[in-house]
């Protein structure tokens, strides 16, 4: 795609919106924390991992000292994108480069610009590239866990289509399941029809021993609750591998989002109990009619009932009968996921490279070095 053809796909001029930086560190968010959240509210793709609240959450722990850059365009003095990066001296395929990267990782894995419905919102994404192409001090454009039609897809392809070389790595799909107030409909999840009946027989089995099973949606971020989460986390094999919440020490981290997504109205802490013990819990947000599953955690000494697949269940009628229309997996399509859906999201990682530095980093990363693998795999002759 030539730039030109591009453009034409822009219905607003790019040329009328105003595009600036803001620099800082962390508390740089909280400046344009009202105006980003009125943008939330009317944006095309609208999910807690892109609004303020997270985002200052993720930078106060994960990044306290990097500089903060704030992307806002504006259309007639309102916000119509907004782009949050972090700047990194760091290395591509062992190339020194100056980095303009999503602030996300594997505690946060979603990334995307904030933006308006079009016909704003493309004029906002093309003006975006514009600046980003202009401004000083970066070799490489670095956005990773970008869902398919992401703005920062877009990007790339802006960036692609002005001639400079871009990379896009597709990573494993992230598994969601429509949900329908159709109870016959709903009676066919998990789609995986043995685990559906052995569900069914769980339940029966329950019911003959006159066991009680109450599912609890809490919506507050409240302390006892969720120290009783992070406990069940750190209980089974996550506290043996040492990979829970509670020995990772990000914990302040979640507390923090919880405490923010309950004062803005969509945390939900999902806890399922068996005759009072806690067998499931689930911590995510509702928004916009759409559950996010964040992190999910179940008592393996009741592994005999499938505690984690029972509380899905439970969660996706709670869900259903509120008028929720989607439950989130957030993460990748892990086998236990894909017994409850057959629907993904393809999710990929962008790279950027411009001038000396980042087209060197380019030629190596995706011709140099597949060349001398391939070289190296030859099989030799023998003599």
């Amino acid at each position: 795609m030539t730039s030109a053809m591009y453009e034409r796909l822009v219905e607003v001029p790019p040329s009328a919106v105003v595009v600036c930086a803001y620099r800082g560190r962390a508390a740089v968010v909280d400046q344009l924390a009202d105006e980003w959240r009125e943008l939330c509210d009317e944006a095309a793709e609208d999910q807690p991992f892109y609004r303020p609240e997270w985002m200052r959450a993720y930078l106060r722990f994960f990044a306290p000292s990097a500089t903060v850059v704030l992307l806002a365009a504006r259309l007639d003095g309102r916000l119509r994108l907004l782009l949050p990066l972090i700047e990194e001296m760091g290395t591509y395929c062992k190339v020194p480069v100056r980095k303009l990267k999503a602030p996300v990782n594997s505690c946060a894995g979603r990334f995307d610009a904030v933006y308006s419905a079009p016909p704003y919102g493309e004029a906002a994404i093309h003006a975006a590239w514009r600046y980003l192409r202009e401004l000083e001090g970066w070799d490489l454009l670095q956005f990773r866990d970008a869902l398919q039609g992401s703005a920062v897809s877009r990007l790339a392809a802006a960036a692609q289509a002005d001639g400079l070389c871009t990379v896009q790595i597709k990573d494993n799909p992230s598994p969601y399941v429509p949900l329908s107030m159709d109870h016959e409909l709903l009676k066919k999840l998990p789609v995986n029809a043995r685990l559906r009946r052995e569900l069914r027989h769980v339940r029966r089995q329950l019911e003959e021993q006159g066991s009680s099973l109450k599912l609890y949606r809490i919506e507050a971020a409240d302390p006892d609750a969720l120290n009783r989460f992070f406990q069940l986390e750190a209980s089974g094999w996550k506290g043996q591998e040492r990979s829970a919440i509670l020995f990772k020490g990000t914990r302040p981290f979640f507390d923090e989002v919880a405490e923010s997504a309950a004062r803005f109205g969509y945390f939900t802490l999902y806890m399922l109990e068996l005759n009072g013990h806690l067998i499931a819990a689930h911590f995510g947000f509702t928004h916009r009619a759409c559950y996010y599953s964040v992190l999910v955690a179940y008592n393996e000494s009741f592994r005999e009932f499938s505690p984690g697949h029972l509380i899905i269940g439970e969660i996706v009628n709670d869900c259903a009968t509120r008028g929720v229309r989607c439950y989130d997996t957030t993460g990748q399509n892990q086998e236990w996921k894909m017994k409850w859906t057959t629907d993904t999201r393809p999710l990929s990682h962008y790279f950027v490279f411009r001038g000396p530095l980042g087209n060197l980093a380019y030629a190596i990363g995706s011709k140099l070095k597949p060349a001398i693998g391939r070289l190296l795999a030859k099989p030799q002759k023998s003599a």
